[in-house]
C-alpha cells in the first residue's frame, strides 16, 4: 500500500493539513520548511495521492454533518421566509439560496482515466541528431515532416530603433502597428 511509502513526518503533515492548518502551520509542527511540503506535493505521488484522499475524507465528514443539520436550516429558513417582521433583504437571500440550491444539477459522476492517458509514448517522433526544431506526424500520411523555423529576408528591427520608413522615430512609434494591421513581418 501506499502508507509504506510515505514517512511518518509526512503522515504528520497529511494529517495537520487535513486538519484545516495552513501549510506553513503543518510544516512547523512537522519541523521542517514549507517549500519541501511544496516539493512533495510536486514530485511524490504517493504523498500526493495521501494528502488528496485525506482531503476527500474530510469533505465527505463535512458532507455527513452538514446532512444531518439540512433539515434544521430549511426550518430556520421556513421560518425566516415566512416571518412578515424579518428585513426584506433576509427573505430574498433565503429565497435566492433557495432557488439556487434547487435548479443547480448535481455534478455528474467522474469517469474513471483511461489507460491511453497515464501510458508513455511508445514511439515519440524522431530527430536528426543535429536538429534543433521541432518535427510533428502527419495524421493522413503518417510521415515525419520538421516544423521549418521562419526566415526572415532581412534583420529584425528592434522596438527602439529607428524606423527604417526614414522618419526619424522610433519603429515602436512608426510603422510597428502597421505590421501588424497588415500581417506583413
Amino acid at each position: 500500500m501506499l502508507d509504506s511509502q510515505i514517512t511518518t513526518q509526512q503522515l504528520a503533515v497529511i494529517d495537520a493539513l487535513s486538519s484545516g492548518v495552513t501549510i506553513a502551520e503543518a510544516a512547523a509542527e512537522a519541523g521542517i520548511h514549507r517549500n519541501t511540503i511544496a516539493y512533495w506535493r510536486r514530485t511524490m505521488l504517493p504523498f500526493r495521492e495521501a494528502l488528496s484522499h485525506a482531503n476527500y475524507e474530510k469533505a465527505l465528514a463535512f458532507r455527513e454533518q452538514s446532512e444531518q443539520l439540512a433539515p434544521l436550516a430549511f426550518q430556520a429558513i421556513r421560518q425566516i421566509l415566512e416571518n412578515e417582521a424579518a428585513p426584506a433583504s433576509v427573505r430574498l437571500k433565503a429565497a435566492l439560496a433557495i432557488i439556487q440550491t434547487a435548479t443547480t444539477p448535481p455534478p455528474p459522476a467522474p469517469e474513471p482515466a483511461s489507460t491511453s492517458e497515464l501510458e508513455p509514448i511508445q514511439n515519440p517522433p524522431e530527430m536528426h541528431k543535429n536538429a534543433q526544431h521541432e518535427v510533428h506526424k502527419n495524421a493522413q500520411t503518417d510521415r515525419i515532416t520538421p516544423i521549418t523555423p521562419i526566415r526572415r529576408d532581412h534583420p529584425k528591427i528592434g522596438r527602439n530603433e529607428q524606423c527604417p520608413c526614414g522618419s526619424g522615430q522610433k519603429f515602436k512609434r512608426c510603422c510597428l502597428n502597421k505590421l501588424f494591421t497588415t500581417g506583413v513581418q
